[in-house]
């Protein structure tokens, strides 16, 4: 294995907040011996290249919308964002082809009015096929006063054909499958084109009085689907874990070479001493068989709660996997960056993003653009929470930083906030030499700013 020479940042990060709850179950061990050593030094400073925001879209004052973003290898860039109206929550997407300087009117994704669950913590997903399909993810909610929180929860999927200009008729996921709430889900498509979705899946049953029930005879999963055909319909779903962390969330990375590589938060023991660390399972045919999931790194995160943050990856040129993650470990909390140049088999040892004595759940996102540079942007929310040391979502409010590390290692973190006003939610995209960051801002508008 190559060793890894990456800076070491050091951030300072105050308070937010954290209530969770909690559950669950997993097992790994033996990952330490394998970790790459990682050389030290000190982090570089550089001027803001991103644009001042713009707003791409206000949406109502009472949608909370968590947006993503693609961009294609033409620089097509598509922002994509849920926005509810009268109660009503329907997904749109936005299209600009002048790297983020205006966009077109939105046009409506889903084509059943309301399928769609308002849900800041969770944004939609959208990925460009392999022949220029737009492919979207998201999911949907509907009464079940028996269930967690009164909701059962659906994946939903749909495609266009024209770019973007229209969608097709919507599908559900796993539709014939044994009933199960579906949610914390992701999407990516792999170099053969082939669709590759997974999320928690939690068990549920009727009790025969024409309600669901949680089934405890079924354990919960990490589930897994693909489509081969272009999205007209997906595979019988595979389990890749028992009993993960109930509501972190899943992520998706593929590459040209059809590796498919799936995260999510392992629980590890039972009770107060259990450690939610996260993990990666990988897959070198496309999906049809995952690894046992590894350790990203020993965090050794002793919680029984749940922090809603997953860990984002992205591929280079040159088959690497790169992660970045936040852990509430005891001893070093913060966001951190790894990579893995085996496929998932080890990961090197983590870089601090974003550290502090106390840092609660924050949201991280990279990309790596055409130079194989990873860009990576995060929320700070020093000195913007309303909670004391007590995260909720809803709450959240955070200003959007970014960094990027270059292809030989070196770090460098911009000297002021990409954002302008209290923001949260961020997700980051790149194509065609365009790097683009998307959130959501206090006002509950669709914010981006781009480096051209």
């Amino acid at each position: 294995m190559n060793k890894i020479v990456i800076p070491i940042i050091i951030g300072i990060i105050a308070v937010i907040s954290m209530t969770f709850v909690f559950m669950t179950d997993l097992n790994n061990t033996e990952q330490e011996a394998n970790i790459v050593e990682i050389e030290q030094s000190s982090v570089k400073s550089m001027t803001m290249p991103f644009t001042e925001p713009i707003k791409v879209i206000q949406t109502n004052t009472d949608s909370q919308p968590a947006p993503n973003i693609a961009i294609d290898d033409s620089g097509k860039m598509l922002v994509i964002y849920p926005s509810t109206e009268n109660g009503i929550t329907n997904l749109y997407i936005k299209s600009s082809v002048d790297n983020g300087k205006s966009f077109l009117t939105p046009v409506r994704v889903n084509s059943i009015d309301g399928n769609v669950v308002l849900d800041g913590r969770v944004a939609p997903a959208i990925s460009f096929g392999k022949d220029g399909q737009v492919y979207a993810l998201w999911a949907n909610s509907t009464p079940e006063p028996n269930l967690f929180m009164g909701v059962y929860r659906t994946l939903v999927f749909t495609q266009s054909m024209d770019g973007g200009k229209s969608f097709l008729p919507s599908i559900e996921i796993a539709a014939n499958e044994l009933p199960s709430g579906k949610f914390f889900q992701n999407m990516a498509v792999s170099g053969d084109g082939n669709i590759h979705v997974a999320w928690l899946d939690s068990p549920v049953k009727n009790n025969g009085t024409g309600y669901l029930v949680s089934d405890s005879s079924r354990p919960s999963t990490v589930r897994y689907s693909q489509s081969m055909d272009g999205g007209k319909s997906f595979m019988p779903t595979k389990a890749l874990d028992e009993n993960p962390c109930p509501c972190c969330n899943v992520q998706l990375a593929t590459d040209a070479e059809s590796n498919v590589y799936v995260s999510w938060r392992g629980v590890f023991g039972e009770g107060e001493t259990q450690i939610r660390d996260m993990v990666v399972a990988s897959s070198s045919n496309s999906g049809k068989i995952f690894s046992s999931p590894v350790k990203i790194h020993e965090d050794n995160f002793n919680f029984n709660g749940c922090v809603h943050v997953g860990a984002p990856m992205d591929v280079d040129s040159k088959g690497n996997l790169h992660v970045v993650w936040y852990t509430g470990s005891e001893s070093s909390p913060g966001i951190y960056y790894a990579t893995s140049s085996d496929h998932g088999q080890t990961f090197s040892q983590p870089v601090p993003i974003l550290t502090s004595d106390w840092v609660p759940p924050l949201r991280v996102y990279l990309t790596i653009d055409d130079n194989d540079t990873t860009w990576i942007t995060w929320e700070d929310a020093t000195g913007l929470s309303i909670n004391d040391k007590v995260w909720r979502y809803s709450e959240t409010e955070a200003m959007i930083f970014a960094a990027k590390i270059t292809s030989d290692g070196k770090i460098i973190k911009f000297d002021k906030s990409v954002s302008v006003d209290g923001a949260k939610s961020p997700a980051i995209a790149s194509g065609n030499n365009v790097v683009s960051i998307v959130w959501t801002g206090i006002d509950n508008s669709v914010q981006l700013a781009t480096i051209p």
